[in-house]
């Protein structure tokens, strides 16, 4: 796949844009694998759409010594050709119950799926609400304010929560983590469906209390994302 751009999101995330090969084929929410010159790779979420969108569309965080998200943020240029796999995962978005109210909650670039997944659905004709609530640690932390904003305010059935759980927190966001505010605000899922992708550990919890709070396990979909060890 060819680098078309590179977009910094915030000091920690790097949007990066690729061409797609011919014949390739994903969900939005499905993730890949990118593999840096030396052939080391790591796997980042899909923010793009099908039909929508003519290139594929990852959000990475660039973390402390990372192999690929180093490379990436150091070395690669628009123009460049990088390695990629065939789409994996099953956190997407499936057209069917177009009226069931969607959950999507993500940490850190655990956005980026639940960007595709809520666009998607939209795309797709989905009517019933589709509340997406996004945390960070810090305002710094969050990104794509204003696309998101844009989004709430031109589809009648999104709905879009920043959250931030330390320090101040500008006018329209929410003061809190993502995943307790959302189950404060929903705290009866019954019929609906939830996403949730980001650090394992929220995900992992945020799983066990979607389903306590009603939600049928079939209807939870999740993207933990792991730290990598090499």
């Amino acid at each position: 796949a060819t680098v078309l751009s590179l977009d910094k999101l915030n000091d920690d995330v790097i949007r990066l844009r690729l061409s797609i090969p011919e014949s390739y084929e994903y969900l939005p929410g499905q993730f890949l694998n990118l593999s840096n010159s030396a052939g080391v790779s790591r796997s980042y979420s899909l923010a793009s759409v099908p039909g929508l969108d003519d290139f594929l569309e990852l959000q990475i965080r660039v973390v402390p010594d990372g192999r690929v998200s180093g490379w990436i943020a150091n070395d690669v240029l628009v123009g460049d050709v990088v390695t990629i796999s065939q789409p994996s995962g099953e956190c997407s978005y499936l057209p069917g119950r177009e009226q069931q109210p969607l959950l999507l909650v993500g940490t850190g670039t655990g956005l980026a799926p639940l960007i595709g997944i809520a666009r998607d659905a939209i795309r797709q004709g989905h009517s019933g609400p589709i509340n997406l609530y996004h945390g960070s640690s810090t305002a710094e932390g969050l990104y794509l304010l204003d696309e998101l904003s844009r989004m709430d305010e031109a589809n009648e059935v999104f709905h879009y929560h920043p959250c931030v759980s330390r320090g101040e927190v500008a006018d329209g966001v929410r003061a809190g983590r993502a995943a307790v505010i959302a189950l404060q605000d929903f705290p009866a899922l019954s019929g609906w469906r939830v996403f949730v992708c980001g650090r394992e550990d929220m995900v992992k919890a945020l799983q066990k209390k979607s389903f306590l709070a009603g939600a049928s396990m079939q209807d939870i979909f999740a993207d933990p994302f792991i730290e990598a060890v090499s």
